[in-house]
């Protein structure tokens, strides 16, 4: 055996063929390095530059380095913190007890949650209705419908194109910002949804040739062929096919308030001039069938008269109204006194619709199912009147699922009362809790005031007791605002393309998207 064999080389220390030991990659760099600082060290002597003024730079350089990223950090620390105070100012910071069932569906505070992000590029329009929205100020599916394409209609008014883009691309992403700002109020209904998917593509199709001005002009006209043909002429059509199922001497059940419905009332009042008996049936916290009861008797009658006599009825009694002038006899009776006397004399009940879905179920206000099926049960016809805007592809088995959750104060603030919801705006809510409650209890009450008045409102409400339900840990309150009623409780839906079975809606569906 050689003696190169008996002592080999490891591979820790190489050598060179000359004995000499070879550098590893880690070395080499930093041999580099070092070369490269005497190099400039170097370079800065010749230049006039002790090594103590090198140090001294070195350091200096170091400190502005540890100063830039100190600030770095303060400057990321208070945007988070603004983020975070604006969000503060947006949720109320209160534990929202919802059962794991409803656990998917929204509240108002999570739906307010995003609005500090994109305020300041909404548009002033969408503002005010969003606060309508979700004040209840605006209600019903064809009321927000045409508010909303009025108020889409005034954002393209004054939308201008930005440099470098095209008005069929920004625009359609500002109108989204719009959307999701609208979103915080109240959810999307589904006609809602179908118009911003029908608007969107009539931006898609402008030609890039078109000027921004003709381009405005062609999409506001569109719109209010959109409202007047989707809307005000459908509700027409609707209402001429339905007047053929009220005869005179009839009794017709509703409930709430419908748009088309309260239409088809006032023409078979004024227009056909029948005789029937209406009766408006109404659940809280809303009293929609209110509304609909004081438009009926004030389209002939002075407001001052009997409009009036609505607010001051109990949740225990019904109110009977005989127009003779108008050849109509209207009862108002709430949900929980429905019995089998106020449906024996019924011929025929009429319900609106906020969507019908593709398996025939209607979407509705929760309790249309409730009249439904006690209709059904006495064998009474059940007649939904909804245009085709307000149909839905989507399939649909119970009223979970998809559904709106509305505030649970809605429900108690209103247990002893007739009045409808009236609600401040999210921000004056908030003012009001930080700022005015601290006030008031620090004033006294003065005997012989107006303070006694409040002192006998406040013992009604210690009586209360649900007054403190928050702090029940067991006790959950939720205000549903739709449900679902089966197609086999239905036997007509009315539209403007004529009266079909639920089974019928995919036809529909397929007619509307070719129109």
């Amino acid at each position: 055996m050689s003696e190169t064999e008996k002592k080999p080389v490891s591979a820790e220390t190489p050598a060179t063929e000359n004995g000499e030991k070879k550098l590893t990659n880690k070395e080499l760099k930093e041999l580099k390095k070092k070369e490269k600082a005497a190099k400039r060290a170097a370079q800065k002597e010749a230049n006039g530059i002790t090594p103590e003024q090198q140090k001294k730079l070195a350091e200096q350089k170091r400190k502005q380095q540890q100063q830039a990223q100190q600030q770095a950090a303060a400057a990321a620390s208070a945007s988070a913190s603004a983020v975070k105070k604006q969000l503060n100012q947006a949720i109320i910071k209160e534990e929202r007890r919802v059962p794991a069932l409803f656990g998917h569906l929204e509240t108002r505070e999570q739906r307010n949650a995003a609005s500090p992000t994109i305020s300041n590029i909404v548009h002033p329009d969408i503002l005010s209705l969003t606060l309508k929205y979700s004040n209840f100020k605006v209600v019903g599916s064809n009321s927000r419908l045409k508010n909303m394409l009025l108020a889409f209609k005034q954002v393209i008014q004054d939308y201008s194109t930005p440099e470098n883009t095209t008005l069929t691309r920004h625009l359609t992403a500002h109108l989204s910002h719009q959307i999701e700002y609208l979103k915080t109020g109240r959810p999307l209904s589904v006609s809602m949804g179908n118009a911003i998917r029908w608007l969107k593509q009539e931006i898609s199709v402008i030609s890039i040739d078109t000027s921004e001005q003709q381009a405005k002009e062609i999409l506001c006209s569109k719109i209010d062929d959109f409202i007047k043909e989707k809307i005000e002429l459908s509700d027409r059509l609707i209402v001429e096919s339905a007047s053929r199922h009220i005869a005179d001497g009839s009794t017709i059940l509703t409930y709430g308030h419908s748009q088309v419905l309260e239409e088809l009332f006032k023409y078979c009042v004024v227009e056909q001039n029948k005789k029937f008996n209406l009766i408006v049936v109404d659940s809280r916290p809303l009293f929609e069938g209110k509304k609909l009861v004081k438009n009926l008797i004030s389209t002939h009658l002075d407001e001052d008269n009997e409009v009036d006599d609505l607010a001051s009825v109990n949740s225990k009694t019904f109110i009977k109204t005989s127009i003779a002038k108008d050849n109509i006899s209207i009862q108002y009776a709430l949900i929980n006194s429905v019995s089998s006397t106020l449906l024996d004399d019924v011929d025929c009940a009429f319900l609106g619709a906020h969507a019908m879905l593709s398996n025939g179920r209607l979407y509705s206000r929760v309790g249309t199912a409730l009249i439904a099926m006690m209709c059904h049960t006495r064998n009474i016809p059940v007649l939904t009147c909804c245009e085709s805007v307000k149909f839905s592809d989507k399939v649909q088995l119970d009223s979970v699922t998809t559904n709106e959750l509305a505030d649970s104060e809605d429900l108690i603030g209103n247990i002893n009362t007739m009045k409808p919801v009236s609600k401040k705006s999210f921000a004056l809510e908030q003012f009001l809790k930080q700022n005015v409650q601290p006030q008031q209890s620090d004033k006294k009450p003065v005997k012989g005031g107006k303070n006694d008045e409040s002192n006998d409102c406040t013992d009604d409400n210690e009586n209360d007791p649900l007054k403190d339900w928050k702090d029940i840990h067991n006790l959950s309150i939720i205000n549903i605002m739709y449900d679902l009623t089966p197609p086999e409780y239905i036997n007509k839906v009315i539209t403007e393309l004529g009266a079909l079975p639920p089974s019928s809606v995919p036809v529909i569906l397929r007619e509307y998207k070719n129109t």
